[in-house]
């Protein structure tokens, strides 16, 4: 089946049996805002754990060790999308319950950040809930509001590194200072907007049957499943690098500026997540078509578990600052979630696809804590970083051998399931 015409952004659907009528743009606002906050705690929090006393092990796990909350809340929001229907009331109630706990990181010390980032990564896991939406909307392209979905992300990032830099540059950068306080009223104020615009972007009507009709096994949707244990595992070697990165980066690497420029590594950092950003933005837009064919998307992710192998070869060989910086900024990530949600949404029917798409979700946060735990104890034991970046090669060469090889493989049940096409 063709793909469905590119709608605009601002396109809404009145569709009989939801409770408000469901518009993509806010959902896109939306999911815009959230991510701005998740970028300007990507910015600051390795580096002020690091500069607050927390270590190696505290300033790796506090981007990777909250994912387990997150990495279990994105399956628990699925199953709650399937058994109920819900989708706007919960979205709007976790994203708003996140503001009062970023008001509270100046207070807390490092331990008790570690902690809050954890509640407040749970809350967060219900994004996905956005996600699911954009798969079910038949108005349009699933892939092509995938992708529309990370050009959200990424630009929200983008946002909130550029929102953070003026307090990045401060010397010696604490939240436990007044510039501390002033990123915290940052962080709350653009998840109440999150909230507040996910409010306003309605609801798309759900089947009537209950989830609990419809099993959701490794025996009942093998495909799924064995998607998402490629994508746990390539998101593990992914975040042992995003975890020693800044470390790195702080130690040793960002010892003579960004390319000459002399800018403390937790500006650089920022430097870096907004160059990310940049690309990613641009990726976004391709990602959604790559994800519309369904041999192009299942080969595809085979291809990306290859470029990641080579990435991390390259900076294990050469971990040189231009090339570590380059290939931080590949949006590889990209085209696997985009093509890695249509695919399980793809995989999975209608009463099955918020549990098909939190598993996805859940793999690739499972695959954060993994990897930014591993990295935490590999450098904590002082092993050189060269050999770090090593161990994620080998990760994501391990993920081409024997897992993505039966994402390829043909699935009994997708024969039986919907074509491709805007569902």
């Amino acid at each position: 089946m063709p793909p469905a015409p590119e709608p605009s952004l601002g396109v809404t659907a009145s569709i009989p049996g939801a409770s408000r009528p469901f518009s993509f743009g806010r959902l896109f606002g939306g999911t815009w805002l959230a991510y701005t906050s998740f970028g300007i705690l990507l910015a600051v929090l390795p580096l002020a754990e690091l500069s607050e006393g927390g270590g190696p092990i505290l300033a790796t796990l506090v981007l990777g060790a909250p994912l387990l909350a997150q990495t279990l809340s994105s399956w628990g929001w699925g199953w709650l999308a399937d058994r109920t229907g819900a989708r706007r009331g919960p979205l709007v109630i976790a994203t708003l319950l996140q503001a009062p706990l970023f008001a509270t990181f100046p207070f807390v010390g490092p331990l008790g950040l570690f902690t809050v980032r954890i509640v407040q990564s749970a809350l967060f896991g219900s994004v996905v809930l956005a996600t699911t939406q954009a798969t079910e909307d038949r108005a349009a392209s699933a892939a092509f509001r995938l992708g529309r979905l990370q050009l959200a992300q990424n630009g929200g990032m983008l946002l909130g590194v550029g929102a953070a830099f003026p307090f990045l540059e401060e010397t010696g950068f604490r939240l436990d200072s007044f510039v501390g306080g002033e990123v915290a009223a940052l962080l709350a104020a653009f998840m109440v907007l999150a909230a507040l615009v996910f409010a306003w972007a309605g609801d798309l009507p759900r089947p009537p049957t209950p989830a609990s009709r419809t099993p959701f096994t490794p025996s009942s949707n093998p495909g799924v499943f064995r998607l998402s244990g490629a994508t746990a595992a390539v998101s593990t070697a992914r975040y042992i690098v995003v975890a020693a990165v800044p470390v790195y980066l702080a130690s040793t690497l960002g010892r003579s500026g960004f390319f000459g420029v002399p800018l403390n590594p937790t500006a650089q950092l920022g430097l870096w997540v907004a160059a990310s950003s940049a690309l990613n933005m641009v990726a976004s837009t391709y990602s959604g078509r790559w994800a519309e064919s369904s041999v192009t998307r299942r080969r595809s992710l085979l291809a990306f578990a290859l470029v990641y192998v080579a990435i991390w070869a390259l900076i294990t060989v050469v971990p040189t600052y231009p090339i570590i910086f380059a290939v931080w900024c590949l949006p590889v990530a990209v085209f696997w979630i985009v093509a890695g949600v249509r695919e399980a949404a793809h995989l999975s029917g209608p009463l099955e696809r918020g549990r098909a798409v939190g598993l996805f979700t859940a793999a690739f946060n499972l695959g954060g804590l993994l990897g930014g735990a591993a990295a935490g104890l590999l450098i904590a034991a002082a092993v050189p970083v060269p050999t770090v970046f090593l161990v994620a090669t080998l990760g994501s060469l391990g993920s081409a051998l024997f897992f993505v090889p039966g994402v390829l493989r043909k699935d009994e049940r997708s024969a039986a399931l919907p074509a491709d096409g805007p569902n």
